[in-house]
Formats: structure tokens, C-alpha cells, sequence
């Protein structure tokens, strides 16, 4: 599991607002911590694209157009990613990671 890689993530249960359902996620978390943890974290991603926030991120997964919720940022255990789905271009990533800054108000 490495940085930037699409996993599906099994997000069940969920609380309140909280990200629901499985659905697939980028890993956002560094690889090296990737390495020897038992978690990671990552962003949700979602097909629904209608309306982006700025904490929100337009990147292609699967061919098509898909949003990285940042304000959905979360650890996950690694037995919750089950299948590996893709991979983010490089320039994808760096809009995910900007859309991090701003959710965390990070200069």
C-alpha cells in the first residue's frame, strides 16, 4: 500500500456524517509510514462531481471525473482497503494535496 495507489475501503460502520459505504480512497499518508504501520490514512473519493468545495478535489479515476473529499480525511485500518483500484497521476495528487491544506488550514 503506497502512497497516491486507489484502494476500495470498506468505510462501515459510520457515524453521523461520517464517509458511509464501500467506496475507493487514495493514500495520502507517507510510505514509509505505509511500511510498518497497520493503518493509513487516506481521502474518499466519490463519482458525484456536481459540486466542488475547496476542501474537495476533481481528479480521473477510472476514466472518469471523481472528488477527493479532504474534509473526509481518515485513518483507516489496513484490514478496511481491500482491493487495489489505481493509481493518481502525479499532478492528481497535487490537487488532493492541496485540497488537504486548506481542509486542515495548512500554508
Amino acid at each position: 500500500m503506497k502512497r497516491r495507489e486507489v484502494w476500495w475501503v470498506n468505510f462501515d460502520p459510520s457515524i453521523g456524517e461520517e464517509v458511509k459505504k464501500k467506496r475507493p480512497a487514495v493514500i495520502v499518508s507517507n510510505d514509509a509510514a505505509n511500511k510498518f504501520l497497520n493503518r493509513v490514512q487516506v481521502v474518499p473519493l466519490t463519482s458525484r462531481t456536481d459540486r466542488v468545495y475547496p476542501s474537495e478535489a476533481v481528479v480521473v479515476f477510472e476514466g472518469k471525473e471523481s472528488k477527493a473529499m479532504a474534509d473526509q480525511l481518515a485513518t483507516a485500518s489496513k484490514s478496511r482497503l481491500f482491493s487495489q483500484a489505481g493509481i493518481l497521476s502525479p499532478e492528481d495528487m497535487r490537487r488532493v494535496e492541496e485540497a488537504i491544506k486548506i481542509q486542515l488550514d495548512i500554508p
